[in-house]
């Protein structure tokens, strides 16, 4: 692995213990046991850093959810573990993170918001479209409305800091996206859902 992606692994893995703000880029030096000469020989200061890490963080989301969408599974179940997969992620992440990333790098905030659109109204707004031509999804339903509301709770999940202490992934996935989910699909499938 090159010493680039070494420190965008590791400044990752700082910022979702401690927030963006929180974390220096002696902070990352010291941790890496490497010079911060070093440091700005690959980036030209923390505002790159961020959107590389944050550029590199939807890297690893598409490809978990590539996998995902791979599965012999209907479009229900796909979107079902997409949110498991995301509700897991947020889950280990500390809700500074996405509040500092807002407030302090709008550009990153920016890559982090296209990306993140393009999962909910891309990914997951397909995956229904698919699901209602299948006959798996009520016709009915607004798919860009459904997206939107989740995309919503998502912002208030991730920003919630006691979130971790109260709740397990297969809580909020089935007191939130779950209930959603029971509401819009058939009865045959609606037995799937619920067993995961």
């Amino acid at each position: 692995m090159n010493p680039q992606n070494k420190i965008i692994i590791k400044s990752l893995e700082l910022f979702e213990v401690y927030g963006i703000k929180q974390v220096t880029m002696d902070d990352i030096s010291e941790t890496m046991s490497i010079s911060k000469k070093t440091l700005y020989i690959h980036f030209t200061g923390k505002k790159e850093l961020v959107k590389e890490v944050v550029q590199f963080l939807f890297k690893l989301h598409f490809t978990a959810i590539t996998k995902i969408i791979d599965d012999n599974i209907s479009s229900i179940q796909k979107i079902k573990k997409i949110y498991e997969y995301a509700l897991n992620y947020l889950m280990k992440v500390t809700p500074t993170f996405y509040l500092d990333l807002k407030k302090y790098y709008a550009d990153s905030y920016k890559v982090y918001d296209q990306n993140r659109n393009k999962i909910i109204f891309g990914i997951i707004k397909d995956l229904l479209d698919k699901g209602q031509l299948e006959g798996t999804i009520d016709k009915s339903l607004n798919t860009e409305l459904f997206c939107e509301f989740h995309l919503t709770n998502f912002d208030r999940i991730s920003a919630y800091e006691s979130l971790s202490i109260d709740s397990n992934p297969k809580d909020l996935l089935n007191n939130s996206i779950g209930v959603s989910l029971k509401g819009i699909i058939n009865h045959s499938e609606n037995n799937t859902i619920v067993k995961h």
